[in-house]
């Protein structure tokens, strides 16, 4: 996956646009919510930051056992999508699914917050158990806090501070500026695919299976811990949908940004694309699922 226009200022200027229509959306009440309901998010974030990056070292141990070129970078890839936070599709994915869309907005902001510390610790880890830092590769911290900073922190605290200061114009254009960032994002993404198809084609083979397998995993492993947890119906739905459906964008960014590692940002592609498939399988056994127990 060769640099380009596209991946070093159109992905990331997407990701920048659609964290500020997340901030649009949160005020200062949404937080305060978690403290008097904590439970759903706790389950949420143990989901995210225990369950996913387990299953993240599984897959790319899988992908090491294969062995063959770059198994080393495409290990540390799949890291690097369970280090991501939740993607914003997990948000509209859980209202198909009737989950609960404001503890999915809570569990994709927080997990956003977080990505400061996970995308460092995480990442350097899997370097270090797979490849022994021998490739050369290095996760900067400071540069990584500051590139996660404006890609993520700024845009949703800009968001949060518009919505408090002007909530009339705040709520006028959020939906606006949600429809040009999915939009943006979707352009992004078709033409990186036809520009990378190549890289794509030859990569689905070897490394779909094991994405497919860590989507499914994720999000049915997501939704069982809910379930544990004696969480309701649909607050497990969302934590499924959130533990599950990952930035993958953001890891692309990354990985060729930050690791400078094109074969590093390979998997993230392959989840970004296959991730969906179980995601709106569950969508769908969801809406189902939560019809049948409230009768409507």
């Amino acid at each position: 996956m060769q640099d380009s226009v596209l991946l070093k200022i159109g992905l990331p200027l997407a990701i920048a646009i659609i964290m500020c229509g997340i901030g649009l959306t949160l005020r200062g009440e949404d937080f305060r919510q978690i403290l008097r309901r904590p439970r759903p998010v706790a389950v949420g974030l143990v989901g995210h930051y225990l369950l996913l990056p387990l299953l993240g070292f599984a897959t790319a141990w899988w992908v090491t056992r294969a062995g063959g070129p770059g198994a080393v970078e495409f290990a540390v890839g799949f890291v690097l999508v369970a280090a991501c936070p939740s993607g914003s599709s997990s948000n509209a994915l859980t209202y198909l699914a009737r989950g609960n869309v404001a503890l999915a907005v809570t569990l994709t902001v927080i997990s956003a917050l977080a990505t400061f510390l996970s995308v460092p610790l995480l990442v350097d880890l899997a370097l270090h158990w797979f490849g022994g830092e021998t490739r050369g590769i290095r996760l900067p911290f400071a540069q990584t806090v500051l590139h996660l900073a404006a890609l993520v922190l700024a845009p949703v605290l800009s968001g949060m501070a518009l919505r408090r200061f002007a909530p009339a114009f705040a709520l006028r254009v959020e939906p606006w500026v949600s429809r040009f960032a999915l939009g943006l994002l979707l352009l992004l993404i078709v033409a990186i695919c036809i520009t990378q198809r190549e890289v794509l084609t030859r990569s689905l083979g070897e490394l779909g299976p094991a994405a497919l397998a860590m989507g499914a995993t994720a999000i049915g492993g997501g939704f069982l811990l809910g379930r544990i947890a004696r969480l309701g119906l649909r607050d497990s739905i969302t934590v499924g949908m959130e533990v599950g459906v990952q930035n993958s964008t953001l890891a692309i960014v990354i990985a060729l940004t930050l690791l400078q590692s094109p074969a590093i940002a390979v998997p993230a592609a392959v989840y970004g694309l296959l991730m969906y498939l179980p995601a709106f399988a569950a969508a769908w056994l969801g809406r189902r699922a939560v019809a049948r127990a409230e009768g409507g």
